[in-house]
């Protein structure tokens, strides 16, 4: 399987993530998601966050460099990620984000090779050691933020409507 193959349940989930910021209204976005009490606002930059640096992972493995996060690099990282979401990201600028981020990954596994797949890579909280292996963790980990921000605006509007 061609690497780049290997993004379609990635695309898929993106297109579900899509629909969702298109179901949401401005005040939407300051709706708090239970959990670490960041807004709806913030779980989707946290994703756009995030997958510039798993690109950017991507990017350093195939340059020959695997990242090892020492406890103060993920402890640094975490207080980046906790930081406020750009106030002047409306709906519209995070869903560009969105798609512009998966246009890098997607770039980045256009100009891979399948050997390149077996690279190892390492990120935080996740047992995965190669790119290949690294994929279904970034499927879950936006599909669980999704998950989360859907049940946090529909349980508002029980409470409004």
């Amino acid at each position: 399987m061609a690497p780049a193959d290997l993004l379609q349940p990635l695309e898929g989930q993106r297109e579900q993530t899509l629909r969702v910021i298109e179901s949401l209204s401005s005040a939407d976005l300051d709706i708090v998601v239970r959990g670490d009490g960041r807004t709806v606002q913030q779980v989707l930059c946290h994703l756009v966050a995030r997958e510039h640096g798993i690109n950017f992972a991507i990017r350093r493995a195939l340059e020959g460099t695997v990242l090892h996060l020492s406890q103060e690099d993920r402890e640094q990282m975490a207080s980046a990620e906790a930081d406020p979401a750009p106030t002047d990201w409306d709906l519209a600028r995070i869903g560009s984000e969105l798609v512009d981020a998966r246009e890098s990954l997607r770039q980045t596994f256009l100009a891979m090779k399948e050997a390149d797949l077996d690279l190892p890579i390492r990120w935080p909280e996740w047992p995965a050691r190669t790119v290949r292996t690294s994929i279904p963790y970034v499927l879950e980990h936006e599909d669980s933020h999704v998950d989360e921000l859907r049940a946090a605006v529909e349980r508002d509007r029980k409470l409004v409507g």
